[in-house]
């Protein structure tokens, strides 16, 4: 289940007439500024994406103070984005019947504001609802069920953790006696083989 964040403010702006590479010339100039010095930093940017990031700041503030309780004097700019939207493809006439292919870009903006005391709303509502959302979703409850088989299933175990004990000891010892029979009949061998030579000895 996907829970959304509550302690982010966004407000996104979608296919406007610029190219992305010119927006972003200006939204590096505001991550991670105030927003009153990012206001104060468009109003002297002579740039075409400058009035189009004034409006989406005015709009992310509004979000951050009437829907999740932020303070505006606490609000920074978390993430200025520009994606590529799409393009429009034209032609112009050229010399001798041929056409020039013209690309109108579009771009998307999304701004994204964050508090500067941690992100932490005035409004604990949506922080209880996360948690109740969180503590019914089917992942938790799934994972409960299958830690209460676990445990049922462990003293039905244990006889047979006590039946492989009693078998691995059976074959230690089995292997034990195997040894000390083959060394009993080596040291019989070697018996013989002395009193031979001593026997060919005397002869």
């Amino acid at each position: 289940m996907k829970v959304e964040n509550h302690n982010l403010a966004v407000a996104s702006l979608k296919t406007q007439r610029i190219s992305a590479f010119k927006a972003r010339l200006v939204a590096v100039l505001l991550k991670g500024k105030k927003v009153s010095d990012a206001l104060a930093i468009l109003s002297h940017t002579k740039k075409k994406a400058s009035p189009i990031f004034t409006k989406l700041i005015n709009s992310a503030v509004a979000n951050a103070i009437n829907n999740h309780g932020f303070e505006h004097s606490n609000l920074i700019i978390k993430a200025a984005i520009v994606n590529e939207g799409p393009t429009l493809k034209r032609f112009r006439p050229r010399a001798k019947g041929a056409a020039s292919q013209i690309l109108k870009r579009t771009s998307h903006f999304k701004v994204i504001l964050a508090s500067q005391n941690g992100g932490e709303s005035q409004n604990q509502e949506y922080q209880e609802t996360e948690k109740n959302l969180v503590s019914k979703s089917p992942e938790n409850t799934q994972s409960g069920a299958l830690s209460q088989q676990s445990q049922a299933e462990q003293p039905q175990n244990d006889p047979e953790n006590g039946v492989d004990s009693q078998l691995s000891a059976k074959t230690n010892s089995t292997t034990t006696a195997k040894k000390t029979d083959l060394a009993d009949n080596n040291t019989k061998n070697d018996a013989t083989n002395t009193v031979l030579t001593q026997e060919k000895e005397v002869k």
